[in-house]
């Protein structure tokens, strides 16, 4: 289950880079950019603005799945079974259905009109999500099919997830890109349901295997842009022998209109921080030893 594929890329990984999103993912960060990356089903998003009120929609559904208010459709989510059906019949694009069930080969013939900018750029495939390590059996079996056309991948990843679904990839990636969200335990906890002791024994994993890491931080105002924090965090990835580099995500509610489209709400309005706060943690990591910039 996948929800995009952004091709020419130049972000997430070296080179320009064709991105496979991955749909489904453990955590619930309550500011996510992507909240159709969240669930592990393919869901429903409505658009207001395009809606005529056919209704097309209400006589295409069952069981109470989609009711009228005001002359205008309203959605019970959870009780839509087949959102791809609803959305084939509206005539005006206010329905999509996001996320799709796909193969290997689909990924790979996508993957392959690009190639020669591989080549030439020194980029490949990053693989995100969601999480993709949430698929691990679908991961490996793209990974060993990418690898076998001679494209390097990265996966961006949280590494919250049981060191038995990231083991069997190893062979098949180039280097990880790892969201550090926070260095508190419980707070992480909390706010996203991460287990930071599992993504530091992970982390720790991958430092004896010396595979190549880069730390990835959502910089989240409020949340998780303390000096203590972000003072922790820094001397957790200088911490890792196979850590040269971290990068500073600044926040953005650029995805706020997504929640909409979805009928979610975004609980998390913040203001982003100013940008001289960024060259303070830059400065902060480059006085560790490590590589640092604003991100990817």
């Amino acid at each position: 289950m996948i929800f995009n594929i952004q091709r020419f890329s130049t972000h997430d990984g070296p080179g320009i880079r064709t991105i496979v999103f991955f749909k489904g993912c453990r955590l619930h960060c309550p500011w996510c950019e992507n909240p159709e990356s969240q669930s592990f089903r393919q869901e429903l998003a409505w658009d207001e603005r395009k809606c005529i009120g056919c209704l097309d929609c209400m006589r295409a559904a069952k069981d109470g799945e989609v009711v009228t208010e005001k002359g205008r459709p309203v959605f019970h989510r959870r009780k839509i079974g087949d959102p791809g059906a609803l959305a084939s019949v509206c005539s005006t694009g206010a329905l999509t259905a996001l996320g799709e069930e796909t193969t290997v080969s689909q990924i790979v013939q996508e993957v392959q009109k690009d190639v020669a900018f591989y080549t030439k750029s020194g980029g490949g495939v990053t693989i995100s999500g969601g999480e993709p390590y949430d698929q691990p059996a679908f991961l490996l079996e793209l990974l060993n099919a990418l690898g076998g056309i001679g494209v390097t991948v990265a996966i961006e990843t949280t590494l919250s997830a049981p060191w038995s679904a990231i083991e069997p990839s190893l062979p098949g990636v180039e280097a990880f890109l790892v969201d550090i969200k926070h260095a508190s335990a419980k707070t992480l906890r909390i706010a996203t349901g991460g287990n930071l002791s599992l993504i530091v024994g992970n982390l720790r994993k991958l430092e004896n295997l010396r595979a190549r890491v880069t730390i990835r931080v959502p910089v989240i105002p409020g949340w998780n842009d303390s000096k203590s924090n972000m003072t922790d965090i820094v001397d957790l990835a200088a911490s890792l022998g196979n850590v040269r580099e971290i990068n500073f995500l600044p926040f953005h509610t650029l995805g706020i209109g997504k929640y909409r489209l979805l009928g979610k709400e975004y609980r998390f309005l913040r203001e982003a921080g100013p940008a001289e706060d960024m060259k303070e943690w830059i400065d902060l990591a480059r006085s560790k030893g490590l590589e640092a910039c604003v991100g990817g």
